[in-house]
């Protein structure tokens, strides 16, 4: 008797083995992290963005992306997947519930957490300004209003022009200023002013080891 492959066997056979390293972010967001981590470029390293294009951005869908990619049978030791969310109003009274069980089945699943406190915006602010612990950006657009005073103007739509200028020693300052905000790393989320994003950029920067990273074609020093 002749065996017959189901389709997904021969699906799995057609995929090309791989030896870069894949980054799953999956994001409440549609358009701005895709394009902040298009900024860098590495031989051995993949950043694969999961955006929210359906309108479904409430933290259990965003979870849900990153669950569905995760059973793709392509991955390989050493891939890291991350979930990406503002805490601006998950974090009500509301909210916090559902939003606290979303972030600790994530960690239950070995997924890591890059949120921001209030809003990604913090982490573009951290490229071109120090932020104080105690300094007040309840909202994202308290943080999107400083952000504009430095910029000369802000359009979260639209920002190819002034991300594809960051450069190599921006994104440094950056981890370094929110390593400085940081809070317990054991905690779901930042509780105060600050982002978790500076760890996953962190990752992003030291994975791919005796290969250049490169930031809008520059390299990184000490790469």
């Amino acid at each position: 008797m002749k065996l017959q492959r189901t389709p997904k066997a021969l699906e799995r056979k057609k995929r090309p083995l791989r030896d870069a390293r894949l980054f799953v972010v999956a994001t409440e967001d549609r358009y701005l992290p895709r394009r902040y981590f298009d900024i860098f470029r590495h031989q051995r390293v993949v950043v694969e963005v999961l955006p929210t294009e359906d309108c479904r951005s409430a933290p259990e869908h965003v979870l849900a992306r990153l669950k569905e990619h995760q059973q793709d049978d392509n991955h390989i030791e050493g891939d890291e997947f991350w979930l990406m969310l503002d805490i601006d109003h998950w974090t009500t009274p509301d909210h916090v519930a559902n939003f606290r069980a979303v972030c600790a089945e994530a960690r239950r699943r070995g997924y890591h957490l890059a949120h921001s406190n209030p809003c990604f915006e913090v982490w573009l602010l951290l490229h071109v300004a120090a932020v104080a612990e105690s300094e007040q950006l309840p909202n994202c657009s308290a943080v999107v209003a400083r952000l504009q005073g430095h910029l000369g103007g802000y359009n979260k739509g639209n920002e190819t022009r002034w991300l594809s200028c960051l450069t190599p020693e921006q994104v440094s300052d950056a981890v370094m200023r929110a390593e400085t905000l940081a809070g317990n790393a054991n905690n779901l989320w930042p509780q105060q002013v600050g982002t978790d994003v500076f760890r996953l950029v962190k990752n992003l920067l030291t994975a791919p080891v005796g290969y250049p990273v490169t930031v809008n074609g520059r390299t990184l020093k000490g790469k």
